[in-house]
């Protein structure tokens, strides 16, 4: 009986340890995966880890004390980078702000002149960048937020890498600008202000570019174009997408 006692302990904790280790193999080599896929790391790591520890408990009633100080193990070194590159972000962000800071302090209306100095720098304003402006400042968060937004210059979402800016002033409006605008909103399927998903094209909708002799005008990253009509829009949206392939 001592024998048979001796051998049903041996084979539960050889099946323990086969289990252990199957799965500590199945945790590393799902590390390397997503070493060697870095794009798909924040999107299916945790997930991904959640199914594996599910999977395991649902089959075996128990996740395997190897397996889970691996699984700790891998989460307590993915903080620490993700700890190391918050804090250099954090000097980083802090040490820009504090630059155009020294740069305006003694300016009267100083906020948006760094405002300014922040966007041409980001070509937005981060929401990270206005935390620690307003720490900086000692100014509430929401101050400066209401000078963001009462401005339309400023953005709080990064910009398209090309930019259709569609003018509305007098001259340009009593020429159709708005079917030009509705054009654009159509081809590209957003609105004024907004930028493609794919961070490609940014509307822009602005009063006067200083070409009414030309209305209805639009600019076309950073150049004028004069009297357009509707059905010239994809063809400028189409020879920016040409111009990058070429590119790439």
């Amino acid at each position: 009986m001592c024998v048979r006692f001796a051998n049903a302990r041996e084979v539960k904790r050889s099946r323990q340890d086969y289990d252990g280790n199957a799965m500590k193999s199945a945790v590393v080599g799902l590390e390397a995966e997503h070493a060697a896929r870095p794009a798909d790391l924040a999107r299916h790591d945790e997930a991904a880890l959640l199914d594996m520890l599910e999977t395991l408990e649902g089959q075996h009633g128990y996740v395997p004390r190897d397996v889970s100080d691996e699984v700790a193990r891998l989460v307590d070194v993915k903080l620490e980078r993700l700890r190391r590159i918050q804090r250099k972000l954090d000097t980083t962000v802090r040490r820009d702000v504090q630059q155009h800071i020294a740069r305006w302090r003694n300016e009267e209306g100083n906020l948006i002149m760094i405002l300014h100095a922040i966007q041409n720098q980001h070509g937005y304003v981060p929401r990270e960048v206005a935390m620690e402006l307003s720490r900086e400042l000692g100014v509430k968060l929401a101050r400066i937020y209401e000078v963001i937004t009462f401005y339309h210059y400023f953005k709080l979402q990064p910009p398209g890498a090309h930019t259709l800016t569609v003018c509305n002033g007098t001259a340009c409006y009593l020429k159709g600008s708005a079917d030009l605008l509705n054009e654009v909103r159509s081809q590209l399927g957003v609105a004024e202000g907004q930028t493609t998903p794919d961070r490609q094209f940014h509307l822009d909708v602005v009063r006067c570019i200083g070409c009414c002799g030309m209305a209805p005008a639009m600019v076309v990253d950073g150049k004028p174009c004069g009297h357009v009509k509707p059905g010239d829009i994809a063809g400028h949206i189409a020879a920016i997408r040409t111009k990058k392939e070429a590119v790439t």
